[in-house]
């Protein structure tokens, strides 16, 4: 994902840092095969040359960038706001091996140990680190902030920057994560973008010859994809789509202008999209006999759980669900996250969505050793009914 000329000096710098970090991880790795090290350093090259402006950029070559890096990062680090002490280090002793203030470094700035050690590519940093950001921010919030900033994730990831403003309100400033669209080609028509109705961020445009497709990445297996339509539109307005799937209803699109926003990927793929997952699960066990679903409760921690459902049925023992829902793409990749985090102190429910019953099976399979179970929406929802004393779905 590259920097934009909006992004404010202090993240520009933390960019530039996090390149050199990694940068050096992969100079100092004498295992590391030549291909293999200057295709890292290339890849973090081109984030240092998108911290700096354009006149700067265009002088940073590869022979000045490793030069940069044996010495104090003071050559290589855009200008900060504040003195931060960040461009006197030296991230590689005489002898060419990384300094301890490598690791350090990195984990006071959210990027994991595992990115150094595998040398993961500047998306996956990025999108790790966004995260881990929005993680850090959510749990510096009191409860009723923290419940109101996970349901404004799910139900307003995009829109106008005055609509967003006064919804977000007093949080706003709290939370930087949006992006405007006029930066995301991805998503355009004729100037033109699409939220989904499912999740409301914006829908990716995908061209095949003469033919358009507008489809959301997350919910197209649900049925939200659409077709350019053959008929025109009025001049000055939107191109009309025409719904293609199951769940594709009406859509409006908005201007893809520089006042128009959308969560950044990672917030919307591992913030807003699991939220969302959490809502339905909550509505298809609202007003059930029995059953008591709390919302992100107030005295857990953030990486905890997300929803505790409980039944008290008449004549049945109590039972209790602690429930962490999950929206990935790769079922691999959920396995392996959840395999990195502390073992947790009671047996969690990992709920994925229904579209991803196929996985089920295999994440059992690589998280047999925790406290975890994996189920589907809908196979939680029929445990739930079922041991509230009715019929599953």
């Amino acid at each position: 994902m590259a920097l934009r000329e909006h992004d404010g000096p202090r993240l520009r710098r933390e960019q530039a840092l996090t390149a050199c970090c990694l940068a050096v991880s992969a100079e100092a790795n004498s295992a590391l095969t030549p291909a293999d090290q200057s295709a890292v350093l290339m890849d973090c090259l081109g984030v240092l040359r998108a911290c700096h402006p354009a006149d700067r950029a265009a002088r940073l070559g590869m022979r000045e960038f490793r030069r940069g890096l044996r010495g104090p990062l003071d050559r290589l680090l855009p200008p900060g706001e504040v003195e931060d002490g960040f461009g006197e280090l030296r991230l590689l002793d005489g002898d060419g091996l990384a300094r301890d203030a490598l690791e350090d470094l990195c984990r006071e700035h959210l990027v994991p140990q595992a990115a150094l050690e595998r040398h993961w590519s500047w998306p996956r940093i990025r999108a790790e680190h966004e995260e881990r950001r929005l993680f850090e921010v959510m749990r510096r919030l009191e409860p009723q902030e923290y419940r109101q900033a996970r349901a404004l994730l799910a139900e307003h990831p995009a829109g106008p920057l005055r609509t967003l403003r006064r919804t977000w309100d007093r949080l706003w400033m709290r939370f930087d994560f949006f992006e405007p669209v006029s930066d995301w080609p991805w998503c355009q028509l004729e100037g033109w973008w699409y939220p989904c109705p499912k999740c409301r961020w914006p829908m990716r445009v995908a061209r095949t010859g003469q033919d358009v497709e507008v489809r959301c990445e997350a919910h197209r297996p649900r049925g939200v994809h659409y077709r350019l339509s053959c008929e025109a539109g009025r001049h000055g307005m939107a191109p009309l789509l025409v719904g293609t799937g199951k769940a594709s209803p009406s859509v409006t699109g908005l201007p893809a202008s520089a006042d128009h926003l959308a969560l950044s990927r990672p917030v919307w793929r591992y913030g807003a999209l699991p939220t969302l997952l959490e809502l339905e699960l909550r509505d298809r066990l609202q007003g059930r006999a029995h059953v008591e679903v709390e919302m992100w409760p107030g005295e857990l921690r953030p990486d905890e759980y997300d929803l505790r459902i409980t039944v008290t049925a008449p004549g049945r023992p109590a039972r209790m669900w602690w429930v962490d829902a999950k929206d990935w793409a790769s079922a691999e990749g959920l396995a392996q996250a959840l395999l990195e985090r502390e073992p947790k102190r009671r047996t969690v429910y990992i709920v994925v969505p229904d579209h991803q019953a196929h996985e089920v099976h295999y994440l059992k399979q690589k998280l047999a050793e925790r406290r975890i179970k994996v189920l589907t929406l809908t196979r939680i929802v029929d445990q739930v009914k079922r041991a509230a004393g009715g019929r599953g779905e």
